[in-house]
């Protein structure tokens, strides 16, 4: 090959390549994946703030927690108590439970 086809080559590729790249950003500027709501989100706030609550904030009373813990007492378990009872005959046996 020639340098002369080279180049236009090159040149050819050189004009496809900016105009792929122009027509993605065209595109992405052209169409915005943003909701409405999503877009109201991201808007910026007012530099003005509120003064006075941020005044009454300072002036909050400071609280510490306290990371003792109290003793704790124990409080006794009952015994479970056991009730027995007399021996039971079969004769008792078989009228309680049927065989």
């Amino acid at each position: 090959m020639k340098q002369k086809n080279i180049l236009i080559i090159l040149v050819f590729f050189f004009v496809l390549a900016v105009a792929w790249i122009g027509g993605n950003i065209y595109h992405n500027t052209a169409t915005s994946t943003i909701s409405e709501t999503t877009n109201q989100d991201i808007s910026p706030i007012a530099p003005t703030f509120d003064t006075k609550t941020v005044n009454k904030l300072k002036e909050r009373q400071k609280i510490n927690p306290s990371f003792e813990l109290q003793e704790i007492i124990p409080t006794p378990t009952p015994l479970p108590i056991e009730i027995s009872s007399p021996p039971i005959s079969s004769e008792e046996a078989k009228l309680v439970l049927p065989l």
